[in-house]
Formats: structure tokens, sequence, C-alpha cells
């Protein structure tokens, strides 16, 4: 198992990194690492999780995040049978701005940089127009000699920084609490979540997966993620939710069940603590 702490500072041989993925499924635990990193997921679906923020993510998601802010993206868990046709396919560019100097981020004409900067350390999904836009850039960055490389990055973050296209992740309040020796812990819990999800999952479970009491084991997750046990599992049975109401032919009910709620009250419930609106309300907002 790789440690918590991966160092793409040192791994670095340039400024910027680029790796091409393809491969069966995502298999990188979670993690943080020293430099600036941008990953567009060009085929692949699952959960993402960015510090205390989870979400359901499809083909086209990127994401940027700065320095030290954990993250892992998990595939569903169809991906990982012997006999899954499924693939990944992904582009990840790890960059640190040394060019950017103290002196040059501070003057007046970078506010916006600044600003942009301050908003990647907690995560943000790129959305919209500027999504594209990204996309087409980085398409052309494998390619590329190292200068051009640069200037590549810059660009990208000049269309952030004045397009306003993306939206933060992780809470303005959210703080790394995570150390070296959690990494197995808390990716044994997050693997045992996203592979049970859509059963019936017992809190006594988790706990011993992690070699720990279930009270003890309360604390320290909710001193790790900022969620409670339950509503995290929850939060995610609700992403998975949401990719089922995409199919007409499953009524409401049969969602609830397929998601892992055993109770259509606690799931229109739940669906309306994370996503403000009622399954119904939310198939409808597609056709729109």
């Amino acid at each position: 198992m790789k440690p918590i702490l991966i160092d793409k500072q040192l791994q670095l041989k340039d400024s910027i990194h680029v790796k091409q993925v393809s491969q069966k499924y995502l298999d990188t635990p979670f993690h943080f690492h020293n430099a600036y990193e941008l990953v567009w997921i060009q085929e692949s679906s699952g959960h993402r999780i960015v510090g205390d923020h989870i979400e359901k993510f499809t083909n086209d998601d990127l994401i940027m995040m700065g320095p030290n802010l954990p993250h892992v993206w998990y595939n569903e868990k169809d991906y990982y049978h012997e006999d899954s046709t499924q693939k990944i396919r992904a582009t990840v560019i790890y960059f640190r701005p040394d060019w950017l100097t103290e002196t040059t981020i501070n003057s007046t004409e970078f506010t916006r940089l600044r600003e942009l900067l301050e908003h990647i350390k907690r995560g943000i999904k790129i959305t919209g127009a500027t999504k594209k836009n990204i996309i087409n850039q980085i398409a052309k960055l494998p390619q590329s000699t190292s200068l051009k490389r640069i200037i590549g990055i810059l660009s990208i973050l000049d269309v952030l920084s004045n397009s306003g296209g993306y939206e933060c992740l992780s809470s303005p309040g959210y703080v790394n609490t995570h150390h070296q020796k959690d990494v197995e812990k808390i990716d044994r819990v997050y693997q045992f979540i996203m592979m049970h999800y859509t059963e019936k999952i017992r809190l006594e479970d988790a706990a011993r997966i992690a070699h720990m009491t279930p009270t003890a084991f309360c604390r320290y997750f909710k001193s790790r993620t900022q969620k409670t046990f339950a509503n995290f599992v929850n939060e995610v049975r609700i992403g998975y939710a949401c990719k089922l109401l995409c199919d007409e032919e499953l009524n409401i009910s049969e969602v609830c069940y397929r998601a892992g709620f055993y109770n259509p009250t606690n799931f229109n419930k739940n669906f309306k603590l994370f996503k403000k609106m009622s399954p119904t309300d939310f198939r409808n907002s597609l056709k729109l």
C-alpha cells in the first residue's frame, strides 16, 4: 500500500508532469501530495472524494486540486469483476508553479489569480464552456515541450481566473487531519463502503475493518471526514440514486431499493437532505 503522502515534487523531473492512464479500473488509494494536480477523467464512472466532499463522477470529470488535499477516485464495483469489459482513460497533470514568484502573485494585476489559487486549495470542479475550453488545452499537453507545457498551464489558470467556470468542492474550513499512519485504515473503510453501499452496511463491520470499537470508530471517522459514518454512506447512496433516476424505466421505489435504502421514507428524507429536492423533482429537472 502506498503511503498517504505521495510526494510528487520529488518525482517530477520537470515543472510539469503529464501522465496518461489507460487500465481496467482506478487503483490509486486515498492520498495527498505536494504538487498541484489537474485530473481529466476521459472515460470512467464512480465516486470521487476530495477533502470532505463526496460526489458521483462520470466521463469528462475535470478537477483541479492544490497541494496536501486528500483525494481519491473509486470506480463502480462492476469495474472490479474479473470478466468486466469496463475500462478507464484519464489524463493527470502534476505541476508546481515555481515560476510564479511571491512578488508576482502579490501584484495587483494578479488579484484574480490569487483568489483562484485559494479556491484550488479546496479543490475545484470545472464546468460548462470553461471545461470544454480547458479539455481542449489539456489534450495538447502530452505532445508539448516543457516550455509549451508551462505556457499551457498558465493559459489554463488564466481561463479559470477570468471565467469563474468552476465550483469549490471541500468546505471553506476543511483542514487535512490525515497522517501517514491513517492511510491503510481510512482507505480500507472507503473501499468497503464503495463495494457494499447498495447492501446493508453495519457500523460494527466497518469498525472491525479499522480495528476499532464502534464508539472509537465513530469519533475517528467524524474527525477525519467531518461527516458521521451513516451520513457518509447515505451520501454515496444518494449519488448512485441520482444516476439511477436518469433511467426513466425505473420507478422511484425501485431506485430506492437499488441504491441501498430499505425504507422509502428514509430514502426521500436523505435525498432532500443532500439534493435539496425530492427524487421526483430531481427526475423532472433532468427533462428541462
